[in-house]
C-alpha cells in the first residue's frame, strides 16, 4: 500500500482530581477507532493520550487523603491507564504530565518565553475559583459564581507572571480568517472569533504562587506553571519537542 504521509492523532489528556468518566472513555476509543483506520489506509500514525496531573485541586484532594499529590495522581493516572488496557487502546505513547521529560521542557518554554519577553511578572486580583484554577473579575461572574462550572469563588490576590496573549490576537484572527478549516467545525470556529479573539484577548496568568503541587519556575522557584500552560503543551513534548531546538527526529517528522 505504501506510506501515505504521516498522521498524528492525540485525545485531551484527563485529568487526575477523581475517578475517569464515560467521557474519557469514549473520547479514547474514538481517537483509537481514527488511528486503526488510518494506518489500515497506509497512515503512518502516532496516537498519544495520557494524563494532565498538577494543580491546586489534585493538592487539596492528596491533602484531605493524608497522601501525597504523587501518590494521588499516580492511583488515579494507573485507573485510566487501565482503561486503556481494558479497551485494547493502541496508542503509542501515555504521557503524563509528571514525566520528567515533559517537566523539563515546560521549564524550558516558560524561560524560553520569558527571555523573549512575552511573559512578564505582575500581580492577580480578583475572584478565584479553586476547581477551574481561574481567576474572574466580578463582571464575568454569573449569579454570582464561575462562569465556568456555577461554582463557589473567593477573593483573592497573588504576583503571578502573565503571558502577553494581546500581542497575538492580530496575527491568530488574520490566520483563522485566511485558513477557515483550521479550526472545525465552523460552530467552533465563530465561537473562539466572536466570545475571544475579536471582543480583545487579555492577557493570562501562567503561573500561581498559592500551592506548590506543579512545574516550579525555573528562575523564581515561589512560583509554579499554571496547569493549563504545562498540561497543553504534551501534545509537543510528547513527540521530542526541545525548546532549545535539538528538537528529536519524532517531533519534526509529525
Amino acid at each position: 500500500m505504501g506510506n501515505k504521509g504521516n498522521y498524528y492523532l492525540t485525545t485531551a489528556i484527563a485529568y487526575t482530581s477523581g475517578k475517569p468518566h464515560i467521557g474519557n472513555s469514549y473520547e479514547i476509543v474514538m481517537a483509537d477507532a481514527i488511528c486503526r483506520f488510518k494506518r489500515q489506509q497506509g497512515y503512518d500514525v502516532r496516537f498519544q493520550t495520557g494524563t494532565d496531573e498538577h494543580g491546586q485541586k489534585n493538592e487539596e484532594k492528596a491533602n484531605a487523603l493524608g497522601i501525597t499529590p504523587k501518590e494521588f495522581v499516580d492511583k488515579i493516572a494507573g485507573i485510566i491507564k487501565g482503561i486503556c488496557v481494558s479497551l485494547n487502546v493502541s496508542y503509542d505513547r501515555f504521557i503524563r504530565t509528571t514525566d520528567e521529560d515533559h517537566e523539563k521542557q515546560v521549564q524550558k518554554i516558560f524561560k524560553k518565553m520569558y527571555d523573549k519577553g512575552d511573559i512578564y511578572k505582575g500581580s492577580y486580583e480578583g475572584m478565584y475559583c479553586t476547581p477551574c484554577e481561574s481567576f474572574w473579575t466580578e463582571s464575568q461572574l454569573v449569579n454570582g459564581k464561575c462562569p465556568d462550572c456555577g461554582r463557589e469563588v473567593k477573593p483573592a490576590k497573588e504576583e503571578a507572571y502573565f503571558f502577553k496573549m494581546s500581542k497575538y490576537a492580530d496575527r491568530l484572527i488574520e490566520y483563522i480568517n485566511t485558513h477557515p478549516e483550521f479550526i472545525q467545525p465552523v460552530s467552533r470556529k465563530n465561537e473562539m472569533m466572536n466570545n475571544f479573539l475579536l471582543p480583545g484577548l487579555k492577557d493570562l496568568c501562567v503561573s500561581r504562587t498559592s500551592f506548590k503541587w506543579g512545574i516550579p519556575v525555573t528562575f523564581d522557584e515561589k512560583h509554579v506553571v499554571y496547569v493549563w500552560l504545562d498540561a497543553l503543551t504534551n501534545y509537543i513534548t510528547g513527540i521530542g519537542y526541545d525548546a532549545d531546538g535539538n528538537s528529536s527526529d519524532m517531533y519534526k517528522k509529525y
